[in-house]
């Protein structure tokens, strides 16, 4: 996901970066909220926690525009290829 939205931005990769590894250190907190909202109000109020952090990440699967196209292969390519490798070892 890190690389995912670092091929989207042109520019800034260092902030971009940041911001994205601060959310994994976040993940440690997050769990802690969890924790305590689901000690004052339930585990189920603690356990919607999640539905925000998840939903960041969804965030940015669909904001993400990659600047770089990977390249496809069928199956039927890769396939060939395969039995082309065995026949030559």
């Amino acid at each position: 996901m890190l690389s995912f939205a670092l091929n989207s931005v042109a520019r800034h990769h260092g902030p971009c970066s940041g911001i994205l590894c601060t959310g994994i250190i976040g993940g440690a907190l997050v769990s802690l909220a969890v924790g305590w909202l689901g000690d004052r109000f339930g585990l189920r109020t603690g356990m919607s926690v999640l539905y925000v952090t998840l939903g960041y990440v969804l965030s940015v699967g669909i904001w993400a525009k990659p600047l770089v196209d990977n390249a496809t292969v069928s199956l039927r390519e890769l396939l060939g290829s395969v039995m082309r490798r065995r026949g030559a070892g």
